[in-house]
């Protein structure tokens, strides 16, 4: 304990040397303030974060303050010890300050809040008159149970991050004017705080908060050390002193009332975290300016701001930690360490337990010494022991991993195992792969980054088993988690088929997985003595991870089972597996080892599946170790749509080709003018660049993917079809310029020039941009088929987004069309029923010309991706664009009178309809059709007078064909 005098005087220093002193004058009083809070390391930079804001309150105007003092300590029961000293001091302590201000009075020094740890846990208890309001009692719990509701308390179990400390219980009195002089308050012990004790007119306010921000910066050209951990260290207090001022001097800049308070560093070169406390959120316009003057501040240092949802994580038990990383603390009491793992925007997530239990520790222990083998046997039973005593606590993420390393130590210890030892060993494995501990393997799967714990576990079990010595014909073991059935091999005797089925497991979501293993005898003719040891486990499918080498969508389906041969013998066997989810597509049943090379995934070499009669998957595999079935959960079973893709894309493929050779026909008699002449580029471009692409996908699909036919394959479907996508939007803005600038003009060669960079200079750019970037990081193509990945870079999204911008676009243009058509014509007669029926025809005769062409089909396509859309919009999106090519054909080409007229010209067709004849003759012989497509022609022909007063409706097709 302190001398009376030593501890005033910290106190005093505290108060009047500390450059963190503020004073606020002519405010109206308020509670105590929030300071931000710190650890109990803290520093003497730490020790001085006052914040003053009260008003002065005394008749004789003389300045009054209530100051906030922060002061820590390591000693124990200092509170007990500091009250009668405070109590008995002799008020006012008068503290002379210079010769010009005079002095300053302390008229009192109160005790308020007292954090400790207790039992591991912090309690931050508040003293006499003053309590924790209920908005800290709700956010930080109470420490006493039978808390009322909506009350507040006088213990809390944590450090209030806010920095806000005890105030005082709310008083009511009478309103008179204060005349009792204020008493400056202080407070020791690790996180205590001061509340004035004046008259007021009202009830207590509750304290002001303040609104805290956390950033982080990197540092470059300073080196990390592990000094830098331990806020201790002088290297520590001087970095924080530092940067503290720099940082607060640079948000001071925009909002005085800022507050810095570094927590702590982490490496990167040097990741400072850092809360800025002020009265109101900074502004992003503020936050931009402080950062942009302490970029220029720290200039030497290269400074980079990390972004908000990067920043470290902070924590005063598990320190400051980089985002994605784990940090740890050793268990109290126990072996191991507790772990939380840093997550996004400098949150922590849950703690997770990797303490182990003491019988289990001891066991770990003892499995180092060179006697395992002469003890095996014992310690096996000792650990089946441990794991039945620990029920509650054996299923923790700490228990569980060391238990697979016992396991598999025992596994790997040359001794053989009688049917007592594979009892025991089983017991445990049972114990760790219970249901309540499925949760604890997905968090070991997750923080481990060697071997998998549960590819190890299953591995020890395989290892295991083999060193079985059978001494009976036949062995069954059942328990809740796992099934076993064994069988003795005599090849001198008469050796049997091996016929086991696995079902009624009791567990109820389980209950309907079974499974059938079936060796034919002929496979252990010429085995040596040993057994064949079949072992099925329902919880193992949510146990082990879903990787494969042969596709990223599949999910495990059915039981995992295990079969051994003590004489490591290859043998083929039979399986039938009743999946989980029967409605899961079959034709995407995948039977699967697991090969625990690397970190251990589902390998499909060896093995064959066929669907079998019923809700089941039959399969042959040549090679003994742990199988299941695989199955996709999102592939739909519908042949109809694989049958309609083909025919369609065989029927396109055709009708591109003669579209191709009926404009290769036609094409001096329709490009006579600019306009139908790009109309037609148009249109041949989008039947050449479909083709190209639909022949591609016909060889993309033939092709094994993780090949390079498969990436070349899937650039240029990638690039044909993005072209395809160009050159309709260049025919949708063409159609939007003549319908929206009928007078302006552009010549053949700009309009081209135009063209062919739209429709394929920038699909080109994209393309091989997209390659560029996610080739060399293994992400351009998926697994499973030759076409763009929808993982890690999403590549995919360089073909989605210009496709469905493009669609948008021609959807636009599209309904500027039939406006321009339902929009009367300046000095048009009311139209009557008739005319109204014609221009309805046409308008439906426009969109049916223009869809296909605009690539508006494709819209149809948007809600197939999301999951477990409607299968009506797949058969529609399906129907619409297999067959694009002929509707290309149909609406594009032989739709289009001009083509059908060149076409009559060529072969000169006879026994047309005389309706045929009469329009054959007028567009050749009269001189004014030509104007009747204004749009089409040369300024200087068109006529205006026609399209104002004429009430023939032909002309508006002339904006969908653009002949």
């Amino acid at each position: 304990m302190m001398a009376r005098h030593g501890i005033i005087s910290h106190c005093l220093l505290l108060l009047f040397f500390c450059p963190r002193a503020e004073v606020e004058v002519g405010r109206p009083y308020s509670s105590n303030p929030p300071l931000p809070a710190e650890d109990n390391s803290t520093t003497e930079d730490s020790n001085i974060q006052i914040r003053l804001n009260r008003l002065k309150r005394n008749v004789n105007q003389q300045p009054e303050y209530v100051i906030d003092v922060e002061v820590s300590t390591n000693g124990s029961n200092l509170d007990i010890l500091l009250n009668p000293l405070l109590k008995n001091l002799s008020y006012p302590i008068e503290l002379p300050i210079d010769s010009v201000n005079g002095t300053f009075n302390i008229t009192d020094i109160t005790l308020t809040t007292v954090c400790e740890s207790v039992n591991n846990e912090i309690r931050c208890t508040c003293e006499r008159q003053f309590t924790w309001n209920l908005t800290f009692c709700t956010k930080y719990q109470s420490c006493s149970a039978n808390i009322i509701k909506d009350q507040t308390c006088d213990c809390i179990k944590d450090y209030p991050t806010e920095g806000t400390f005890c105030e005082l219980k709310p008083i009511t009195t009478t309103p008179t004017q204060s005349t009792a002089p204020t008493r400056t308050t202080t407070n020791a012990q690790t996180t205590p705080t001061t509340v004035s004790k004046t008259t007021s007119t009202t009830a207590t306010t509750l304290p002001t908060t303040l609104v805290k921000q956390t950033f982080a910066i990197k540092l470059q050209n300073i080196i990390y050390t592990d000094e830098l951990r331990n806020s201790s260290s002088t290297l520590y207090k001087k970095f924080k002193r530092d940067f503290k001022t720099q940082f607060e001097t640079a948000y001071k800049g925009v909002r005085s009332d800022a507050i810095v308070n570094i927590l702590g560093f982490t490496n990167g070169s040097i990741n400072v975290v850092y809360d800025v406390f002020s009265n109101q959120a900074l502004t992003s316009a503020e936050i931009e300016a402080s950062k942009t003057t302490l970029k220029d501040n720290l200039d030497r240092y290269t400074p980079e701001f990390i972004a908000s949802s990067e920043i470290p994580c902070y924590d005063s038990v598990y320190g400051t930690t980089n985002f994605n990383t784990i940090a740890e603390i050793p268990c109290d009491g126990n072996e191991g360490v507790m772990k939380r793992k840093c997550e996004k925007n400098g949150k922590y997530d849950e703690i997770l337990n990797f303490c182990i239990s003491a019988a289990i520790n001891n066991i770990l222990q003892e499995t180092n010494s060179t006697d395992l083998a002469k003890n095996f046997s014992s310690l096996l039973a000792q650990l089946t022991n441990a794991t039945a005593a620990a029920e509650e606590d054996i299923t923790s993420p700490g228990n569980v991993q060391a238990v697979v390393t016992i396991l598999t130590t025992f596994s790997n210890v040359n001794v053989t195992v009688d049917e007592t030892d594979l009892g025991n060993f089983l017991e445990t494995v049972s114990a760790v792969i219970a249901t309540t501990s499925i949760e604890t393997w997905k968090i070991l799967t997750t923080t481990t980054t060697d071997v998998n714990p549960s590819s190890q576990l299953l591995q020890s079990v395989e290892r295991f088993t083999t060193r079985l010595n059978l001494t009976r014909n036949s062995l069954e073991i059942k328990t809740d988690n796992l099934q076993l059935s064994a069988a003795k091999i005599v090849p001198q005797g008469n050796v049997s088929d091996i016929d086991v089925t696995f079902e009624n497991f009791t567990i109820m979501e389980y209950s309907n997985l079974s499974a059938k293993i079936f060796i034919a005898r002929k496979e252990l003719e010429n085995a040596q003595n040993g057994a064949v040891i079949n072992i099925a486990y329902p919880t193992w499918i949510d146990i082990l991870p879903n990787n494969t080498n042969f596709g990223n969508n599949f999910l495990i389906n059915g039981l995992v089972v295990t079969i051994t041969l003590s004489a490591m013998k290859a043998v083929n066997i039979e399986m039938t597996f009743t999946p989980r989810n029967a409605s899961l597509d079959f034709n995407t049943a995948k039977c699967a080892f697991w090969d625990f090379s690397g970190r251990g995934e589902w390998n499909s070499t060896g093995c064959t599946s066929e669907s079998n009669e019923g809700n089941s998957i039959k399969c042959n595999c040549e090679h003994l170790t742990s199988f299941s079935i695989l199955m996709s959960p999102v592939t739909r079973d519908d042949k109809a749509l694989d049958k309609i893709t083909k025919i369609g894309v065989a029927i396109s493929i055709g009708s591109l080709l003669i579209t191709i050779i009926i404009e290769a026909i036609v094409w001096k008699y329709v490009t006579k003018n600019k306009t139908s002449y790009i109309r037609h580029v148009g249109i041949l471009n989008i039947a050449v660049n479909l083709l190209v692409a639909d022949i591609w996908f016909i060889v993309a699909s033939e092709v094994n993917p993780q090949t390079g036919i498969c990436t070349a394959a899937t650039f240029f479907i990638h690039f044909f079809y993005l072209a395809l996508f160009f050159w309709m939007l260049t025919l949708g803005l063409l159609l939007a310029y003549r319908v929206l600038f009928i007078f302006h003009d552009f010549s053949k060669s700009a309009m081209m020039g135009i063209s062919l960079s739209i429709g394929y200079l920038a699909p080109l750019i994209i393309s091989v941009i997209t390659i560029g970037v996610t080739y060399p990081r293994n992400s351009y193509t998926r697994e499973e088929a030759c076409w763009l990945s929808w993982k890690e870079e999403y590549p995919l999204l360089a073909f989605i987004i210009p496709a469905l911008t493009i669609i948008a676009i021609n959807t636009i243009i599209l309904i500027v069309v039939i406006y321009k058509m339902l929009r009367p014509t300046i000095g048009d007669r009311p139209r009557g029923y008739n005319q109204e029926k014609d221009t309805l025809k046409q308008i439906v005769r426009s969109i049916a010309v223009l869809t296909p062409i605009l690539g508006l089909t494709w819209a149809f396509g948007i809600p197939t991706f999301q999951e477990n859309s409607n299968i009506t919009f797949h058969y529609i999106f399906t129907i619409l664009n297999a067959f694009q090519g002929f509707f290309i054909l149909i609406f594009g080409t032989c739709m289009d009178k001009k083509v059908r007229e060149a076409l009559m010209k060529k072969f000169s067709l006879a026994g047309l309809s005389s309706r045929t004849k009469t329009v054959q003759s007028t567009s050749t012989a009269k001189p004014f059709s030509k104007p009747k497509y204004g749009f089409a022609a040369k300024k200087k022909n068109y006529d205006l007078t026609r399209q104002l007063y004429s009430n023939d409706n032909n002309n508006l097709l002339s904006y969908s064909t653009l002949s």
